[in-house]
């Protein structure tokens, strides 16, 4: 039978952690992965050294959520699957395609431009472009934040249908980085109001004292926002004539990239619309 890692020499000492009867699904997935027509019952149990019985409920369950389907006496992967590429195929593009755009605003604004997408309750970084003023509170590529202490955070829970955001916000106390941060749940979904309404969001020092930044989302064909990109810098940087000129140029260069992915503004939902 499959022990708990599959034998896997990278497995160190965290083997207790692993969930047997996950780690053999995995290997099915992979397994059905080498091959086009597929493979019986009896070959994935013969092959991954796993009774028919167990192989059936974990190839029944797969199917169940479409991640694996069943043609004739044969499986394959299901069209679900594509689901997990596209997520992580549409980051790589979107970094590609933003990177032009994100060189160019940071030439125009001498601050540093960042693109983000959001994961749970923090935003993460996927691209970042350094201009010729430094910050001391920079993030780096994969780097997080709490989505309710930043621009781009506020920009994407934004995009949350009301239901969704509640349930992610919860009812406890979010995280608190400055005096100025908006951290209980009921501040944030008032504040995101604003934001909906006006385009994009702002974090006045709300990250990091000294601090200030402005975001603006990048949308799909389908209006959904995938990503949103911002312009951080010293206060002593952004006066409000400057920070309005910034605003202008960030919301630009967001219609600008949204726009290669297909979005048209008199045909796409507005930000949080219910989906």
């Amino acid at each position: 039978m499959v022990n708990e890692m599959d034998n896997r020499s990278d497995a160190g000492d965290d083997t207790k952690y692993v969930v047997q009867i996950l780690a053999r699904a995995l290997r099915v997935l992979w397994t059905l992965a080498d091959r086009n027509d597929g493979w019986t019952l009896d070959d994935l149990a013969q092959r991954l050294d796993v009774n028919k019985a167990s192989m059936l409920r974990i190839l029944r369950t797969l199917e169940a959520d479409r991640v694996v389907l069943r043609e004739g006496d044969a499986y394959v992967l299901g069209p679900r699957v594509l689901e997990l590429s596209h997520g992580y195929l549409r980051d790589l593009e979107l970094d590609a395609v933003a990177k032009p755009f994100l060189q160019r605003l940071a030439a125009q604004t001498g601050q540093t431009v960042s693109l983000a997408v959001l994961d749970e309750l923090d935003v993460v970084y996927i691209a970042i472009e350094k201009a010729h003023r430094e910050l001391g509170i920079q993030g780096q590529i994969g780097g997080r934040h709490p989505a309710n202490a930043t621009a781009l955070g506020k920009v994407l829970l934004a995009d949350l249908g009301p239901d969704e955001l509640t349930e992610r916000l919860g009812d406890g106390e979010l995280p608190r980085l400055t005096h100025r941060t908006l951290y209980t749940p009921d501040a944030v979904i008032a504040h995101l109001q604003q934001v909906r309404e006006q385009g994009f969001a702002v974090d006045d020092e709300e990250r990091g004292i000294g601090i200030r930044c402005v975001a603006a989302p990048i949308r799909s064909a389908d209006g959904r926002v995938i990503a949103a990109i911002s312009v951080a810098g010293a206060i002593f940087h952004m006066s409000d004539d400057v920070f309005a000129q910034t605003t202008d140029r960030v919301l630009e260069t967001a219609a600008a990239i949204s726009s290669r992915f297909g979005y048209q503004t008199d045909t796409a939902p507005p930000v949080g619309a219910a989906r």
